[in-house]
């Protein structure tokens, strides 16, 4: 699950328009491996590492 949340504002006297902008990606991962194959006796034979929470933070202005 992603989150994100945005946030418009105006600086300088009002002569700058600004976006701030947070982004989460895989809300409550702490990065892992998961099974994703296995043997008819269930041996696991295959794993995909699953990433880990990421933070991104952007800033954009308008002049």
């Amino acid at each position: 699950m992603d989150l994100f949340v945005s946030y418009k504002t105006k600086l300088w006297r009002d002569k700058l328009a600004a976006t701030f902008k947070v982004n989460v990606k895989n809300l409550g991962e702490g990065g892992r491996l998961q099974p994703v194959g296995a043997f008819p006796d269930g041996t696991i034979h295959t794993y995909r590492i699953v990433a880990p929470q990421q933070f991104i933070f952007s800033a954009s202005f308008d002049l």
